[in-house]
């Protein structure tokens, strides 16, 4: 594989994207805001489920843990086929720039750690209809699951850029710096490494795609 020649800034504030300022306002968030929303909007649809559809406590747990546990192959097939191109799991042109791009060429502006509320709401509401369209009504309790399983991938994305890597238990610092520093194309996953694993985009040893340079 070719060498990738890719400048990094980590200290350094992101570029507008818009020119008009709403615009770019809208490209920005604090992942409070988006944790605070989508609880909210969990608890009122598993309310719902429970008072208009069925009071069942197992029926809600166990569709909510599904939910969860299937945001991390959505997380992890986003990231590598959404986020990269599919070819060459680049991200310098296109829709990968602006979703993501830009987090890779300024990985620690805390503005841009997390997607903001008007694209979220339109990723959510698109995989919610999907999940009414196959399972029904248990879309209800599944899709709260789901949502909360994204609130765990910002906020330990979040983490990873904003607070220094612990002593002992820091693998997700390791997985997600290789994938930021040394290897584009590996360590896609960002809660988990499950999927990598099961997928083949590990990390390989003594491998680099990436030349980081001009670090501020």
């Amino acid at each position: 594989m070719s060498q990738y020649e890719i400048p990094v800034y980590p200290n350094s504030k992101s570029p507008k994207l818009f020119k008009n300022k709403f615009l770019e306002l809208l490209t920005k968030t604090h992942p409070i805001v988006i944790l605070l929303m989508y609880f909210v909007i969990a608890f009122f649809l598993i309310r719902y489920y429970y008072l208009n559809i069925n009071p069942s406590a197992t029926s809600i747990i166990l569709a909510f843990f599904t939910g969860y546990f299937s945001w991390t192959l959505a997380e992890y097939f986003m990231h590598r086929f959404l986020y990269h191109k599919i070819g060459d799991a680049t991200f310098s042109s296109g829709i990968q720039y602006l979703f993501h791009g830009i987090h890779h060429y300024y990985p620690n502006d805390k503005d841009r750690l997390v997607l903001p509320p008007v694209p979220s709401l339109l990723i959510a509401a698109i995989f919610f209809g999907v999940f009414y369209l196959i399972i029904g009504n248990y879309a209800y309790t599944f899709g709260p699951g789901f949502m909360i399983g994204y609130v765990s991938y910002m906020t330990v994305h979040y983490t990873i850029h904003k607070v220094p890597a612990p002593k002992r238990f820091n693998f997700w610092w390791r997985h997600h710096n290789i994938h930021h520093y040394q290897q584009h194309d590996r360590a896609f996953g960002v809660t988990t490494s499950f999927w990598d694993r099961v997928f083949g985009t590990m990390p390989e040893a003594n491998r680099k795609t990436i030349s980081v340079k001009n670090m501020d």
